[in-house]
């Protein structure tokens, strides 16, 4: 994991303009979604930069988690996972979609359902389903008072309008079936 505050922000915005780095607000349609390599570094900062906005601090991406997403070979969004102290003060990981100028953050461990779990960090991420919306799934190291463990949370990431939101129907399906795999959440949200 590395720390991510204004400076890597600016860097990677900097880099991402002169390199040409940017990628296309909208997906071409049609084509197959796949993740494909790691996360730029700009579309890292891209999200930082948005979870400071929106007051988070302690903002740390997990580079191991975070990818690019494909349609059809051509770039068109980016995963981001990570963690960050939330504006409320809690802590918790997150999963972001920064695709062009747009991010849509979206907090996951540590608040709303899982409230009353701790995050560790974003231990694996992989695609549930490409069909659109797109289904994400993330795992996340989980602790509460008396146990620790995997928690599975799944994202839709709906490519036509950039927004992100968890699948809580699909979330609750994947921890009940004790999903702690990728593979093991696909079976359980079929």
């Amino acid at each position: 994991m590395r720390w991510i505050g204004t400076t890597w922000a600016t860097a990677g915005l900097a880099m991402a303009l002169i390199a040409g780095g940017a990628v296309s607000a909208q997906p071409a349609p049609g084509g197959t979604i796949a993740l494909a390599g790691p996360a730029r570094a700009e579309a890292i900062a891209r999200a930082a930069a948005q979870a400071k906005r929106q007051g988070w601090r302690k903002i740390m991406a997990t580079p191991a988690q975070s990818f690019r997403i494909t349609r059809s070979g051509r770039e068109v969004a980016t995963l981001v996972t990570g963690e960050a102290t939330f504006a409320s003060g809690v802590p918790g990981c997150f999963a972001a979609i920064v695709q062009g100028d747009r991010v849509a953050l979206v907090p996951t461990v540590g608040t709303g359902d899982y409230e009353t779990t701790s995050c560790g960090k974003p231990v694996a991420a992989g695609l549930l389903s490409p069909r659109e919306p797109v289904t994400i799934g993330v795992l996340f190291a989980a602790y509460s008072p008396n146990a620790e463990g995997i928690e599975p949370v799944a994202l839709r990431w709906r490519a036509s309008d950039g927004t992100l939101t968890i699948d809580a129907a699909g979330s609750r399906r994947a921890s009940l079936a004790g999903a702690q795999t990728i593979a093991q959440m696909r079976r359980a949200i079929r």
